[in-house]
């Protein structure tokens, strides 16, 4: 039973139970002891034995409340303390499982940093040995050269990302130089990559020759076993040899002998030059010959150009072959004595073996350099008849027919323009073989010109076709295949439409080449015909090209006279020959025997129509540019790693 008594306190560890009436007091809920004892109290009355009854029973009852509400409690307090239970093991549980991935993290990184460690330690090793694969190499390494071959991986990376300036001034070209001259070849190796990347800087090719590169690596070349080794000191003397400060250091500090001998040396016996070595060789001599005519002369009588015929014919590797046709290039441009060198060695022929072996199409920086070898072969009347009959103009007109490079067909072009340029046999060698309609297409489809570099290059070949087809229509029968392909209309509206002027310069030439002579204008004109140029617009062209080509400039002799032939009237035709015709029949009257023949014609013997071009204009030199060492992206990230 539960009474509300009308107090606001409670004593001797009692609970209490407060609770408000609506309008009344706050009261206490009395204990189960409270109001047993009320009840008894009114019972006193009773007779002892029914109250202590009473009392027994009212004793036990309370006795079994309270239990009940102690069992109660002491479940609400065991339910708590299993709740807390759970929630400290659940944290607990949760605190074991974060710190064990913890800790499987950080095991697994160490892990992999160790195989990692091992992994860089491996490749390290590996590329290492690349430098080294000769029996004779000097392996010994300790902590400080392991510490040089770490700094010269890290600067044969750092040569495309680190500033050419700040190298520079950290003296980097002379420590790599010195670094030439250890005895341990695993350290020689990295070096001479990283020299040779480093050489690829314009900025820096005064400064390694300056630092003492030239020798250092001459001495490589010459005694070092290791194939790799050699062929990066030779990209080195190739890549420096584009300054032309070092060109004469070459020849002087026996550069050039050294790349000789390392031609020379080529065979299956011979280890230390492999394919990339020998390409690399070719490519210094290309470098040490381009605008250095003493070094052409030392090259070709150092006896390399049987080596090269023979490595041309025999080798089938691009590198090389691409390599050793820009050699020839560089070696006969106008220069008589090394062009018929080379000649004499067969070079010619060397070249057409080389463009077969490339694979034609497959490998257009061979087609190029033998193109441009072809040209500068071609630089008097007796080698441009040795060359023309070597297969050279059907190998250029099939080339020209086949090819879709811009390059390849402006090298073929040229090559064309050279053969033929006063040279009639050539000339009608060409006509016969196809090479009009050959040029012509490739002018007409490659020379509108723009601002794109494709159009750029495309525009570059098609003005070398111009200059080709300039030089082959000064042959008569040449102008009849041109007559006959009904090609002039497009041609002319090409150079008319164009945006490059250099096609409109080139093409303006190959227009001239249509117009007839002064006399053989007058005498057509005298028999009432036209020319097909006139009629297809040519004489517009050629004041453009006045206008616009040579606006600021004085026009060249011929283009004033073509137009100036363009400009001769019927009627001034007529009159002069009406006075001739007066001339003649005055001289017969006075008994002057003259030869009537021609004068009643209207005419005079015409002069042999000169070139447009000096043949100098067609040449051209090569520059063997050399290629970076290829590293693997773990030797990459471990340069960046340590960086």
């Amino acid at each position: 039973m539960v009474v509300e008594e009308t107090k606001t306190g409670g004593g001797g560890g009692k609970r209490v139970s407060l609770t408000k009436k609506v309008g009344g007091p706050v009261t206490k809920k009395l204990t189960i002891a409270e109001e047993v004892g009320k009840k008894l109290k009114r019972l006193e009355e009773k007779p002892i034995k029914e109250f202590l009854d009473i009392a027994m029973r009212e004793f036990d009852i309370a006795v079994s409340l309270q239990v009940s509400e102690l069992r109660e409690a002491f479940d609400e307090a065991l339910d708590e303390l299993r709740e807390n239970c759970n929630s400290v093991e659940k944290n607990i549980e949760s605190l074991l499982i974060w710190k064990q991935e913890t800790c499987q993290a950080r095991v697994d990184q160490a892990l992999g940093e160790r195989d990692k460690e091992r992994k860089e330690k491996l490749a390290l090793a590996k590329w290492m040995m690349e430098f080294t694969p000769s029996a004779l190499a000097n392996t010994n390494t300790d902590e400080v050269d392991f510490a040089f071959i770490r700094f010269a991986l890290n600067m044969a990376v750092a040569s495309d990302v680190c500033p050419v300036q700040k190298q520079l001034d950290s003296g980097a070209p002379a420590f790599l130089s010195s670094m030439l001259t250890v005895s341990n070849d695993c350290v020689v190796g990295p070096a001479s990559m990283a020299l040779a990347h480093l050489s690829m800087h314009m900025e820096t090719k005064g400064p390694i020759a300056a630092a003492g590169g030239i020798g250092n690596c001459v001495k490589l070349i010459n005694d070092n076993p290791n194939a790799p080794i050699v062929s990066q000191c030779c990209k080195t003397i190739a890549s420096i040899a584009e300054w032309p400060a070092n060109k004469p250091l070459m020849a002087q500090k026996g550069a050039v002998k050294a790349l000789v001998r390392a031609v020379q040396s080529v065979g299956p016996d011979n280890e230390r030059i492999d394919d990339d070595a020998l390409g690399s060789a070719f490519c210094g001599l290309c470098n040490c010959a381009e605008g250095n005519d003493a070094n052409r002369n030392l090259i070709v009588e150092l006896g390399v150009m049987k080596s090269v015929e023979y490595i041309c014919e025999n080798w089938t590797d691009p590198y090389v072959l691409a390599s050793a046709s820009k050699l020839i290039c560089n070696l006969a441009y106008n220069n008589v004595y090394t062009a018929l060198s080379c000649l004499s060695a067969h070079c010619d022929e060397a070249l057409n073996a080389s463009i077969k072996k490339g694979g034609g199409d497959k490998n257009p920086e061979i087609q190029e350099a033998a193109m441009m070898a072809f040209c500068n072969l071609s630089n008097n009347e007796s080698n441009q008849t040795h060359v023309g009959a070597s297969g050279a103009i059907k190998l250029a007109i099939t080339t020209l027919e086949e090819s879709d490079d811009p390059k390849v067909l402006r090298a073929a072009a040229l090559a064309c323009a050279s053969m033929s340029h006063k040279s009639f046999v050539n000339k009608t060698r060409m006509g016969d073989q196809g090479a009009i309609r050959a040029l012509l297409e490739v002018a007409i489809g490659r020379g509108m010109g723009g601002d794109h570099e494709e159009d750029i290059l495309d525009a570059k070949a098609s003005e070398a076709c111009c200059f080709a087809l300039a030089t082959l229509l000064l042959n008569q029968l040449n102008q009849q295949i041109m007559k006959e392909l009904k090609a002039m209309d497009v041609f002319v509206q090409l150079v008319e439409e164009t945006e490059s002027m250099e096609v409109l310069a080139a093409g303006a030439m190959v227009i001239s080449a249509l117009v007839p002579q002064p006399d053989e204008r007058k005498r057509l004109l005298c028999e009432g015909r036209g020319i097909d140029i006139e009629e297809a617009g040519g004489r517009e062209v050629l004041v453009r090209a006045k206008q616009w080509v040579y606006g600021r400039k004085p026009p060249p002799d011929w283009l004033i006279e073509a137009i100036e032939v363009f400009d001769i009237t019927e009627e001034t035709a007529l009159k002069e020959q009406r006075e001739r015709e007066d001339e003649a029949e005055q001289a017969i009257q006075n008994d002057l025997f003259l030869d009537n023949r021609v004068v009643s014609s209207g005419t005079t013997q015409n002069t042999f129509r000169d070139e447009f071009y000096s043949h100098l204009d067609l040449f051209r030199e090569a520059v063997a540019s050399i290629n970076a060492a290829h590293l693997d992206m773990e030797l990459i990230d471990m340069a960046d790693k340590l960086y």
